[in-house]
């Protein structure tokens, strides 16, 4: 499952987008796990790709910022 962050989530529209390459990843609010993401959140997802239309989380779960501290303390920075 591929780790990055949120860039924008309109919790009043239902959807946001993730930063990913080669291009930025739509989510919805049905594909949210848990708690509901905010910006610069990072976050792990599943994408499908349907037809030309970018790329869609189908799972998307907040992952707890002590964690992404702990593992930058022992990895170094991202």
């Amino acid at each position: 499952m591929p780790v990055s962050k949120v860039l924008l989530y309109n919790a009043d529209k239902g959807f946001g987008f993730i930063a990913a390459q080669p291009c930025n990843v739509f989510f919805h609010r049905s594909s949210i796990e848990g708690e509901p993401p905010k910006p610069r959140d990072h976050v792990r997802f599943e994408t499908v790709q349907e037809g030309k239309a970018s790329p869609r989380a189908t799972t998307l779960r907040v992952i707890d910022p002590e964690v992404i501290a702990e593992a930058e303390r022992v990895f170094g920075p991202s």
